[in-house]
């Protein structure tokens, strides 16, 4: 079989970037909507299992993903045959899915706390299937309708029902087992309307899928070293055995929830930066660094001044936030936002992959050893002192990164 003709390229206008921020906001909710009704089915100690399972399944589903969510929407926006793209993407992730998956479940079995590991293990393996999303492809593309069918509203559904059949049931393990099912079969068909409907050549997609290995390597290493630095902290505390996981994780839990949102609102930008070049593209990167710093601001702030009385409301009684513990995370929540628009709209675009590496390596080698001596120091607020202090070393290094882009240099 051959490959169709090239396809014609689709704008990228400021309605897109904005329809696209929208459909992501959605996915990002969507856990949190669920998150009330998990914690009362789960209990604090169940809850601390399904949050040591997500925390490792989002590290595994950026290992699957092999980068494509951060140099994805870039290779998309500028090819002439985007579905090759996501063909390719394919192949990479369903092998790095054969690989991955068993051995996050066992390390998913390492860190559990329960007898059976069951709710760690398989929490674990339903959100590392979060690798398989096309949200990057419906941004590079410019389709915000490809999102939101195949991602945002298949979220929203699994985890409210997923959530509602724990409580009912009074059995945790249905929520991640919905997911897993759910998310595998959203996959499943956005792949065959988008990949494989057309006539291809497998061969072009074995090789496209072998030079994605060959040059994605180093973005793949540093998105995976990102996800490490960000997921770490409840996981290695899970691991030491120490005696702040469990108060740790409503706080990890709801920061990664950030995490997540600023992640999905900065990856609809990409494709409006990346399909703009010279000085065009110049202006467009300070303009996403601009916004994305007000939103710094506003998500810092919110999480600071918010979370402590919130989370018990929202989560039930048990799970509680300090507002020192809260201060820290909102210092690292908005050091977060501000170093994830100077890496994706930026220093990656500028194709200055090494730099990006460089710059997200310091957050890799710091966070175990700054989370393990917080916590011992301080307990749980230690342990978010470390996170913050992690975060803006990043943000310090990405600055030094993307300062000659921004420049015009």
């Amino acid at each position: 079989m051959t490959s169709t003709a090239p396809e014609a390229p689709r704008p990228h206008r400021a309605r897109s970037v904005a329809l696209l921020t929208g459909v992501s906001a959605l996915s990002a909710i969507s856990p949190l909507i669920a998150l009330p009704l998990i914690t009362r089915a789960a209990g604090p100690t169940g809850f601390a299992e399904i949050a040591i399972g997500q925390a490792l399944g989002t590290l595994a589903a950026t290992l699957i993903t092999f980068g494509w969510a951060v140099r994805g929407p870039v290779e998309a926006a500028r090819s002439s045959h985007p579905s090759r793209v996501f063909r390719a993407s394919i192949v990479v992730r369903g092998a790095n899915s054969i690989v991955i998956l068993p051995v996050i479940a066992l390390v998913a079995a390492m860190a559990s706390h329960a007898d059976d590991h069951a709710l760690a293990i398989v929490s674990a393996l339903a959100f590392s299937l979060q690798g398989l999303s096309l949200s990057w492809y419906a941004v590079g593309v410019g389709r915000p309708l490809l999102a939101l069918v195949f991602d945002a509203v298949p979220r929203i559904v699994l985890n409210l029902a997923g959530a509602v059949i724990a409580l009912a049931t009074g059995i945790p393990l249905l929520y991640p087992v919905i997911l897993l099912a759910g998310t595998f079969a959203a996959f499943a068909l956005a792949t065959w309307l988008i990949g494989l409907r057309e006539r291809f050549a497998i061969g072009e997609a074995l090789r496209d899928a072998r030079s994605a290995y060959r040059g994605g390597w180093r973005t793949a290493l540093a998105a995976g070293l990102l996800t490490f630095s960000e997921t770490a902290p409840l996981s290695t505390l899970g691991v030491a055995a120490s005696p702040a996981a469990i108060g740790f994780a409503p706080f990890d839990r709801v920061l990664k929830y950030g995490y997540i949102g600023v992640y999905m609102i900065t990856s609809s930008f990409q494709g409006w930066v990346s399909s703009a070049t010279e000085a065009a593209g110049i202006r467009r990167m300070r303009r996403a660094v601009g916004i994305h710093g007000l939103l710094a601001l506003a998500f810092g702030a919110g999480f600071a001044l918010v979370a402590p009385s919130a989370t018990p409301v929202v989560l039930g009684p048990g799970f509680e936030i300090t507002p020192l513990t809260a201060l820290f995370g909102g210092i690292a929540l908005a050091a977060m936002t501000l170093a994830t628009a100077l890496g994706m709209c930026v220093v990656l675009p500028s194709g200055r992959d090494g730099a990006y590496l460089a710059s997200v390596c310091v957050a890799a080698v710091l966070i175990v050893p700054a989370v393990l001596i917080g916590a011992g120091v301080g307990g749980v607020a230690g342990a978010a002192a470390g996170v913050a202090t992690v975060q803006l070393s990043a943000l310090l290094a990405l600055s030094v990164a993307a300062l000659p882009t921004l420049r015009g240099r």
